[in-house]
């Protein structure tokens, strides 16, 4: 969970020393740059991304600023960071072969539920938090990937009752992979999948 990853700290670093002994000092399970990520997520989560400062994040990892900068040369690269691996993978499983069968479709469904639960700490960021959504390097890409996901759903020649019924159904596993993130993973993935195929199903 993105609360255990934020909370692993280093002993403060002296003013003296240098990036290298900076990272010298992580634990050897967890890399600096993903003790970055993980409090930045925590922290974008909990007060918005528009209102955490980059000294937040340091001062939370009892890193430098300039220890920080190391791996991310501003916010910016922060949010993207975290948001674009799962914008690729939505975008790799848009452009697999299209759904022939029913058969089809759930292997599509199942890997799309899977996606989002295993990353659902950043799927609730983009979808509570309008500075991320509303991002220069999120914005455009993340509006694709949808049209993407859509298009690879329904095809190109969809009538509006299709295009509705693909909209009910992603929009309501975003929510409920969201609203039941800390619940039991397989319990949400087989409601999920079921109810999904029961909609989309021909």
């Amino acid at each position: 969970m993105v609360g255990s990853t934020g909370e692993a700290t280093a002993p403060p670093i002296g003013k003296g020393q240098s990036v290298q002994d900076e990272d010298a000092l992580q634990p050897a399970a967890t890399s600096r740059r993903e003790q970055i990520l993980g409090c930045a997520l925590e922290l974008f989560r909990k007060q918005g991304y528009d209102r955490t400062s980059l000294r937040e994040i340091s001062e939370r990892l009892g890193i430098s600023k300039s220890g920080l900068y190391h791996h991310f040369e501003a916010k910016d690269d922060l949010v993207s960071s975290l948001v674009d691996p799962l914008l690729d993978r939505i975008h790799e499983i848009s452009v697999t072969p299209r759904l022939g069968t029913n058969e089809d479709l759930r292997a599509f469904l199942a890997t799309y539920i899977d996606t989002f639960i295993a990353n659902r700490e950043v799927l609730s960021l983009l979808a509570n938090d309008v500075g991320v959504r509303n991002h220069p390097r999120v914005r455009e890409r993340l509006a694709s990937v949808n049209d993407e996901i859509y298009l690879h759903i329904i095809g190109p020649d969809a009538d509006l009752a299709a295009r509705v019924q693909a909209s009910q159904v992603l929009i309501g596993l975003q929510g409920a992979v969201i609203r039941y993130a800390t619940a039991d993973p397989e319990v949400v993935r087989q409601v999920c999948l079921r109810t999904a195929l029961a909609a989309l199903s021909t």
